[in-house]
């Protein structure tokens, strides 16, 4: 579909919804695609925000990616506004998905693990242009971690409560 349209404005459509798939085959090919010729570099960052935005796995594994990519990635967007976009893309993303997660205490011991391993990726890999929304990322991390913490329990039943009870017109 995407070599086939005709309107970038199609093809941006497309790019954003690639990441909507919860395989994780499919996730890798999503992000090489991200890199390939076939998108216009301003429009990188929308394809891997899409994984990112998809599920607990498509946020792990766009993660993996940046890091692995971190060299071509700066390369590309390293003075422009878009280096900020690509990390926050991947950290802003939806926390209520977590409340169905099994592992809910493991998770939530994984996102104040991760403001760490985030912070320790930028301080050995600068990104001068983008300290503060990676300050700001870690920041939102912590944030999201002590609000699972405090109140998952009663989120999580609040939820299943109205997945429970028809909807009232």
């Amino acid at each position: 579909l995407h070599k086939q349209a005709d309107m970038q404005e199609e093809k941006n459509r497309i790019e954003r919804v690639l990441g909507a798939t919860l395989l994780p085959d499919l996730i890798q090919k999503v992000l090489t695609f991200a890199l390939s010729e076939e998108v216009r570099p301003q429009d990188t960052v929308s394809v891997i925000g899409g994984v990112a935005g998809g599920s607990k796995h498509g946020r792990k594994a766009a993660w993996k990616f940046i890091k692995d990519n971190w060299e071509e990635l700066y390369n590309r967007y390293q003075g422009g506004f878009l280096i900020s976009r690509l990390i926050k893309v991947q950290w802003l993303t939806p926390v209520i998905p977590a409340l169905w997660d099994a592992e809910l205490s493991v998770e939530g011991f994984a996102v104040d693990k991760m403001a760490g391993e985030v912070k320790a990726f930028f301080e050995s890999h600068p990104a001068p242009s983008a300290e503060r929304t990676i300050q700001q990322c870690c920041e939102n991390i912590l944030l999201n971690a002590a609000w699972l913490k405090r109140d998952a329990e009663s989120i999580h039943q609040y939820l299943l409560q109205r997945k429970a009870s028809p909807p009232t017109v």
